[in-house]
């Protein structure tokens, strides 16, 4: 019962911070409690190639071995953070993607380690042929996008925390106006029993 209640006061608190315009408040708690994953706010993380970013958000709601899905998903952002480093010819930071982020990925499949390896010293990873076709940032971030969309739909660890309850505009402003209300009521019921008290 208690769990249920903090999940709606948690839901309560989520709609008035968006609804005060306080966004960043709203998705830091979105990722901390776990219940609600924005979909629209990863999305334009991902789109913007903020790829870090979409990642932490993710990281409240699925783990990267929680299943295959989970593992699927960051993968994806992490490849794609290591090509566009890439594509701007950061060879250091795609080194350090490589041995940080996609490594882990080599017990699932040590030929995409691999690849990724062989992908380093050319001066043009699109030479490579699995990427010939490999587009612009932008483009291949919408593509990734579709499959990640995709990934977290289908993804149990998602279930139930895709839809934003539907609740009335400014709950938590009228709990609180209610609060005051009884509180005054009560403290006015009190004065009233004590001054009854004296006769």
């Amino acid at each position: 019962m208690s769990s249920l209640i903090n999940k709606q006061l948690v839901f309560i608190i989520l709609q008035f911070l968006k609804e005060k315009n306080m966004i960043e408040s709203a998705h830091i708690l979105e990722r901390e409690s776990g219940l609600f994953f924005d979909m629209k706010h990863f999305e334009d993380m991902v789109l913007a190639g903020k790829l870090d970013e979409a990642e932490k958000y993710l990281s409240g709601f699925t783990q990267v071995h929680e299943n295959m899905l989970s593992t699927k998903t960051y993968f994806e952002l992490r490849r794609q953070k290591f090509l566009e480093a890439l594509d701007k010819h950061e060879r250091v930071k795609a080194l350090d993607i490589l041995m940080k982020d996609i490594k882990a990925f080599s017990t699932y499949n040590e030929e995409v380690f691999k690849e990724a390896s062989l992908l380093l010293p050319l001066e043009n990873f699109r030479q490579h042929e699995s990427l010939a076709r490999y587009g612009d940032p932008k483009t291949e971030r919408r593509n990734v996008m579709r499959g990640l969309k995709q990934c977290i739909q289908e993804n149990p660890a998602f279930s139930g925390k895709l839809l934003f309850p539907i609740t009335s505009t400014s709950c938590l402003q009228r709990l609180f106006m209610y609060a005051r209300a009884a509180a005054s009521s009560s403290a006015a019921a009190n004065a009233e029993a004590k001054s009854m008290a004296f006769l």
